[in-house]
């Protein structure tokens, strides 16, 4: 049944609620009791999911503007019956809504965990129905919200510091002229201790202010990871294979994209401008972006496919428009295209460029010298296909930036490219699994004690 005509009861049960509230609360009460009992006369499932259906619809009419307060009397037990009939009966449009609201429902009463969890499942059926637009707006939303709290606590914290000084040098003040002012001492004394006070509450509310974007980042993680692409999807295509991602914050600029088209598998490795959650929120715009182009014609040649990025980048940013609000945001990417009869490669880069070894020879496939998006538009440099027929026990690379420019060893110099392509050619022979331990070791050893300075990212595939 569509959504829309089982709203129609729905809309004449609010409007039924609005008078009954007004007159008798009692009978709204005895009329939802009515509705519960109503569900055990139910002799189909589909029966029983309307009526599930018409209780959520009821109980928030109920309550009216949902909010932190009145949202704790909504009972869930109903929905959550609802969602698995409507899984079973494939009632998407009713699934949509019915997790778009309980998420939002659990969001209200602080419950991040179980919110995230109905969050993804709506996020998958807008996804599986190429709703990619509301997809992107959704995630858009969470991690714009995540960046903006993150500003208000960075200025929380400055405003804190800056009262501590001022404490400071008023008790270095009263301490040196503590022989001079015994008459003020008491005076000063309680000043003291109410700006004490004062930074005593700042600090509770900055350390909950931090639990709470600390929350908000996990949050935001758990939605990047639902969304992007992994190291198990790509094992799927190719079982010798492993995908190293090692971000430097609990977001990630660098994203993993893939996609299956025939016997043609896509790969991407992409690296965004900055990292954390801006770099975050610029992964996931480039992610569904690939994906609505390849949804769109899934037969391009890379370099077709990373033109076509391109645009899209700037159109999403408002690139095209030169002007002092102008940004420069964009992402260096490698996408590979690969037959998985013939082993024939196809490749294109955006100053991402593909690693082959060889009977212990590296090739290095390069890359055009631009990037996808960014504040010059238009490049006399276009983007090239390069061919490749691989080998039985061939291997190719592509990564971003953040292994090579880490920084360590014994003299906190870069580890630079020419190091990690002799480690790749010297172990090539291993499977992708012990390469990746290897590759982990390596990186952790040479980082030592220093920090660790970008997102990696690194995916290897073995013919």
């Amino acid at each position: 049944m569509n959504i829309f005509k089982r709203l129609i009861p729905v809309l004449f049960l609010f409007s039924t609620v609005q008078i009954k509230s007004q007159s008798n609360q009692t009978d709204s009460a005895k009329y939802f009791s009515s509705l519960i009992r109503q569900l055990d006369d139910c002799k189909t499932d589909s029966e029983k999911l309307d009526k599930l259906f018409e209780i959520h619809y009821y109980q928030q009419a109920l309550i009216g503007e949902l909010n932190e307060t009145n949202i704790r009397g909504f009972n869930t037990k109903y929905t959550k019956q609802a969602i698995f009939l409507a899984r079973d009966l494939k009632k998407f449009d009713t699934l949509k809504s019915l997790t778009l609201d309980l998420g939002y429902i659990f969001d209200l009463n602080k419950n991040f965990d179980s919110s995230f969890v109905y969050y993804s499942e709506c996020l998958n059926v807008f996804e599986a129905s190429k709703k990619f637009q509301l997809t992107y707006f959704i995630a858009q939303n969470i991690l714009y919200n995540n960046s903006m709290l993150q500003s208000i606590i960075e200025e929380d914290n400055r405003k804190a510091v800056e009262q501590k000084d001022k404490i400071n040098k008023l008790t270095y003040v009263t301490i040196a002229a503590l022989g001079l002012f015994l008459a003020l001492l008491f005076f000063y004394f309680r000043k003291s201790k109410q700006k004490n006070e004062l930074l005593v509450k700042q600090k509770n509310k900055i350390e909950k202010s931090k639990k709470e974007i600390d929350s908000s980042i996990d949050y935001a993680q758990n939605i990047q990871n639902a969304i992007l692409s992994n190291e198990n999807k790509i094992k799927k295509y190719v079982s010798d294979s492993f995908v190293l991602f090692m971000p430097r914050d609990k977001v990630s600029g660098d994203f993993l994209w893939s996609y299956k088209s025939g016997n043609d598998i896509y790969v991407a490795i992409a690296d965004c401008t900055g990292h954390g959650v801006p770099g975050a929120l610029l992964s996931i715009v480039g992610y569904l972006l690939l994906d609505n182009i390849l949804a769109t014609n899934p037969n391009q040649s890379p370099s077709q496919i990373l033109n076509s990025l391109h645009k899209a980048v700037v159109n999403s940013l408002n690139q095209e428009v030169l002007d002092h609000n102008h940004n420069n945001d964009g992402m260096d990417l490698g996408l590979i295209k690969l037959n998985l009869e013939s082993n024939k490669l196809i490749f294109s880069g955006a100053n991402r460029s593909l690693y082959h070894v060889s009977n212990n020879n590296v090739n290095t496939l390069k890359a055009t010298r631009r990037p996808i998006g960014g504040t010059q538009i238009d490049y006399k440099n276009n983007f090239l296909d390069i061919e490749l027929q691989l080998q039985r026990g061939d291997c190719i690379y592509c990564f971003s930036d953040g292994y090579q420019d880490q920084t360590g060893g014994t003299r906190g110099k870069k580890m630079m490219i020419k190091r990690l392509s002799e480690f790749l050619k010297v172990n090539a022979g291993n499977s992708m699994g012990e390469q990746k331990e290897l590759l982990i070791n390596n990186f952790v050893s040479y980082k030592n004690d220093h920090l660790q300075v970008d997102d990696v990212l690194i995916v290897g595939i073995k013919i």
